[in-house]
């Protein structure tokens, strides 16, 4: 199971809540351990909800084509469907009309019509947040965006042996990536290397690979890798990440075609240096805000010029989740949290 339900529970109780609302489809997948990509589709929302008393059940709302696999899927025994792509199925022929009349009937079942429920403030579009508080009218909706990053932002041994198979998996593909760096060959053929890796290694999916290889291109998300070939001297730098699970792996290595120069070693010294430093500082209790501070300071005592806004961020379904070390986030690490320590310095 994903969710931490006992930390859902205490959070929903310190704000009060009588239950979460789910829309987000990573968010879902958290909650239920069903995972689909169709729920970007705007004619075929899902939804979720888990409740603060421990006797009530969580709901599954999802569109008629996706009943079956969430049933099979999902630990949240209690899967309802509305009409979507399909009217019937040989597994229940009693569909509702629409989402809202599935999760109208799933409250009134449970007796939570006048519940105070936490929402992703950020995932709800305005004509769909007013249909469905039209659907349950006697509820009280909280904003519970900020909530709900602070759930996810602690893993469950389940998450962290994904995440952990899916950087073992990126680590691979790097290993790929550069082997296919030579003078000739192309971003394009180094991206396909790392990708035909991921995929044979167990990865769903390619989650990204940036590729950046010469001063035009080696400081941004470059989606398009180009055919342009290498040359000697070509500083090659690549971020790249796979899903597995649904989970997300990402960081970056650097490579010189030929000899690096001094003032390149130098650079590379102290961001190596520095990724270790920040990440031993990490310790249950300091802010996100006192790790930037003290991580900005080591390196700007090393690379005067330093100029990285943040040093970090959790992942997990996403690649950037709380907490994000940065400057201003109170957010208090704890233990269980998976954090990316991830900084940079653009060279001149």
């Amino acid at each position: 199971m994903l969710m931490n339900y006992p930390r859902a529970r205490r959070l929903m109780a310190e704000k009060r809540l009588d239950a979460l609302f789910f829309r987000n489809g990573q968010n879902i997948a958290y909650a239920t351990d069903f995972h689909n990509l169709g729920e970007g589709l705007p004619t075929r929302p899902f939804g979720a909800v888990i409740f603060a008393d421990q006797g009530v059940p969580p709901l599954l709302v999802v569109p008629s084509v996706d009943f079956r696999l969430a049933k099979r899927e999902s630990h949240v025994h209690d899967v309802r469907a509305y009409v979507r792509a399909e009217k019937v199925s040989d597994a229940d022929k009693n569909f509702y009309l629409d989402f809202f009349s599935a999760v109208q009937d799933g409250f009134r079942e449970r007796k939570a019509t006048g519940n105070r429920l936490g929402y992703e403030e950020a995932f709800l579009p305005a004509p769909f947040f007013e249909q469905l508080r039209a659907a349950l009218p006697n509820c009280s909706w909280v904003p519970a965006s900020e909530l709900i990053a602070q759930l996810r932002a602690v893993k469950s041994a389940d998450e962290i042996a994904h995440l952990k198979r899916s950087a073992e998996i990126n680590i691979k593909a790097h290993e790929s990536f550069r082997d296919a760096v030579r003078i000739g060959a192309t971003e394009q053929d180094l991206a396909l290397a790392a990708k035909i890796t991921m995929l044979r290694e167990g990865a769903e999916k390619v989650a990204f690979i940036f590729i950046g290889s010469n001063e035009t291109r080696g400081f941004a998300h470059n989606i398009f890798p180009t055919d342009v070939p290498l040359k000697r001297g070509d500083f090659v730098k690549v971020d790249m990440g796979c899903l597995y699970r649904g989970y997300e792996s990402d960081f970056v290595r650097s490579y010189i075609l030929g000899e690096a120069t001094d003032r390149q070693k130098e650079v590379y010294k102290a961001l190596d240096e520095g990724s270790m430093a920040i990440g031993m500082y990490l310790k249950p209790g300091r802010s996100c805000t006192d790790v930037y501070n003290w991580g900005f300071k080591f390196m700007t005592d090393r690379l005067p010029g330093y100029a990285r806004e943040f040093l970090g961020h959790g992942i997990g379904l996403s690649a950037h989740e709380e907490p994000r070390l940065h400057e201003g986030n109170p957010m208090t690490i704890e233990p269980g949290m998976v954090i990316c320590i991830e900084h940079s310095f653009y060279l001149d």
